[in-house]
């Protein structure tokens, strides 16, 4: 028996996943305990001492942190993608920079990395990092083939109850789409500010829910993308009547949904999966077409009917009673990106999480800081970072000024110096002073 942690990367999504995961591990014989990984991880590390730890995709340094000190302490570490990600049309229209992205920024040892789709599977199998990348299919939809399913979520009645719904009206969810526009400032990184500035859709969207309110006789719920500040819409729906849901699951929401309306969101292959209705307002996908996952007339955004007029989406709505989605945009999933969508994704998961090995021993982690600052260092950025010139718009590198303090204090020169050159910088191809590392 071996005592396994998984670490989810959003509650709100990814705890039907991840509970299906735990049955099948619990049924091979396994101990398993299931945690948030963001604010918690590393607690429920110290806490329950796994031999095996699932974590989601590792895309930043505070990731790999975590998996390097696990895999110090001999726990088996297995990646398992939360969402798919690209095919091998995406990659190969991507540029440099998103291929790279792609591949990823750091570099880690782990044991296993489970993705969705095949492609990604062959994609990242390009980094000759040593360990397999698996392909185990749509872990995201398994639930809703399972037979059953749907007494495990919360009841019609209770959902109506809670919500002070009229039980002889359908439920039209909204979702939103605008996910990273008021993320929590503790959530909140670099590459994310381009986005979170984005509240012209956002707005946009709730012009769009309170035209819809005076234009259907149905009860109406929104749900927010996990890890977002709710003030900005809990105001704003408010004044209209609206209730605004933070709290239950994904899956919890759409099996008590007559009707979704998203942005080109997996919501609409899943409404799809209980033959419901679904119906896109705007497209996320378009909007972030810089994203390898989103690409403007992206399958994801042809499985529903979309539309922009008010009119036309509220009469589509008052007439649908059944799926509606594109099967030839699913079909297009199913062989690219997202992988089988056979309700299987999970038992081929904890298989694969099953056959990694590792035993806890709590020993001292290695140093993560470099001591030879000068000579050796564990990562170019230390004395390197890129950058690219606002004109000519080529890359190049640049060195990072502080390691060039420490070199000159060391032999006893005069910082002042350094500063100096700092302040004196051009592109080194294009001469341009309009440049941003």
């Amino acid at each position: 028996m071996k005592k396994i942690l998984i670490l989810s990367a959003s509650p709100h999504r990814d705890t039907v996943v991840d509970s299906l995961i735990k049955e099948e591990l619990e049924l091979l014989g396994n101990e398993v305990m299931v945690r948030p990984c963001l604010r918690e991880g590393r607690d429920a590390v110290l806490e329950f001492k796994p031999d095996v730890i699932v974590v989601p995709p590792i895309r930043n340094p505070y990731s790999r942190d975590l998996v390097e000190t696990c895999k110090d302490w001999g726990i088996g570490v297995v990646s398992r993608h939360t969402e798919a990600s690209c095919d091998w049309k995406d990659f190969k229209e991507s540029s440099e920079e998103i291929k790279q992205n792609i591949l990823g920024r750091w570099r880690y040892n782990i044991d296993k990395e489970l993705v969705w789709g095949d492609d990604e599977a062959m994609i990242l199998d390009r980094r000759k990092t040593g360990f397999p990348h698996i392909a185990i299919g749509a872990i995201g939809l398994d639930i809703y083939k399972q037979k059953g399913y749907r007494s495990k979520f919360t009841s019609n009645k209770e959902f109506y109850k809670k919500w002070n719904f009229d039980e002889t009206k359908d439920v039209l969810t909204i979702s939103s789409p605008w996910g990273f526009c008021d993320s929590a400032p503790d959530l909140s990184i670099d590459e994310m500010v381009s986005v979170q500035r984005e509240v012209d859709g956002r707005n946009r969207y709730l012009a769009m829910i309170s035209g819809l309110r005076q234009m259907l006789d149905c009860n109406i719920l929104v749900t927010l993308h996990p890890g977002v500040q709710i003030e900005p819409y809990k105001v704003a729906l408010d004044q209209m009547g609206i209730p605004l849901d933070t709290e239950s699951t994904a899956t919890d929401i759409l099996v008590n949904t007559d009707v979704l309306i998203h942005s080109g969101s997996t919501m609409g292959i899943e409404m799809h999966c209980m033959n419901k209705p679904a119906f896109q307002y705007q497209d996320v996908n378009e909007k972030y077409s810089c994203g390898w996952w989103i690409k403007n007339g992206s399958a994801l955004s042809r499985v529903s009917p979309r539309f922009e007029d008010l009119n036309e989406l509220a009469k589509a709505i008052s007439a649908a009673d059944k799926s509606n989605a594109d099967l030839e945009a699913i079909k297009e999933l199913e062989t690219g990106r997202y992988g089988k969508m056979d309700g299987k994704a999970f038992k081929r998961t904890a298989k694969e999480i099953n056959e990694v090995d590792g035993k806890f021993k709590f020993c001292w982690p290695r140093a993560h800081n470099d001591y030879d600052s000068l000579i050796m260092c564990k990562e170019t950025t230390k004395v390197l970072r890129d950058g690219y010139c606002g004109i000519c718009k080529r890359k190049f590198s640049m060195i990072n000024p502080q390691y060039l303090k420490d070199i000159c204090q060391s032999v006893g020169g005069n910082p002042q110096n350094i500063v100096a050159m700092e302040k004196n910088t051009f592109c080194p191809h294009c001469c341009a002073r309009f440049f941003k590392p």
